[in-house]
């Protein structure tokens, strides 16, 4: 929890530093710097002028992703934190490596990803679902929520998770009764 919730007060920070800087005329060189690093990291391709700023784009992806809903993730795809992926790999979320890019190291699973902390497949899984083509829907709803000044928990983002399982709704299903099972223990540790 300690590690999603950091990575959830730096996606906050940048959130709020973007939409402070969305109707600015002037831009100090340090300001333009930091916006194309959040540009960067998000995957978002801007060529600098700060009149065409990707400004829907950057708020769409650069925002939370609930709490008790990644803790319920990183349950439900590590066992608990006992599956070989999670205990070999620091792999959390079932997050397979992209081709030419496996470090298939001497006792690691191979085809997955491998993190040198759980603290870095935290952020991994982060990006993943804040820039992957796969979640845009889910980048969508969360937008609309937001657009509609309700709050991005749990319980509606699970259901707007799709692709993540080639088992679908169903897997969405079965996340959502998982943390509703769960909701006492997951925010005894946030």
């Amino acid at each position: 929890m300690p590690y999603i919730n950091s990575q959830n007060a730096t996606i906050t920070a940048d959130r709020n530093w973007l939409i402070s800087k969305q109707y600015d005329s002037r831009w100090s060189p340090s300001e333009r710097t930091r916006l194309k690093e959040i540009a960067k990291s998000y995957k978002i391709s801007w060529a600098g002028n700060t009149r065409r700023v990707p400004w829907n784009t950057l708020l769409e992806r650069v925002d939370i992703i609930p709490g008790s809903m990644v803790a319920t993730m990183a349950a439900a795809e590590s066992g608990w934190g006992t599956s070989k992926l999670a205990r070999n790999n620091n792999n959390l979320f079932g997050m397979k490596c992209v081709k030419g890019r496996c470090n298939n190291a001497p006792g690691k699973v191979k085809g997955y990803s491998n993190f040198e902390s759980v603290k870095d497949s935290v952020n991994a899984y982060a990006v993943n679902l804040n820039t992957h083509p796969a979640y845009k829907s889910f980048r969508k709803s969360r937008a609309q929520l937001r657009k509609a000044d309700q709050e991005v928990t749990a319980s509606t983002m699970i259901h707007k998770l799709k692709g993540y399982s080639t088992q679908g709704q169903s897997y969405n299903n079965y996340l959502f009764a998982m943390y509703q099972d769960n909701q006492r223990l997951i925010a005894s540790h946030m």
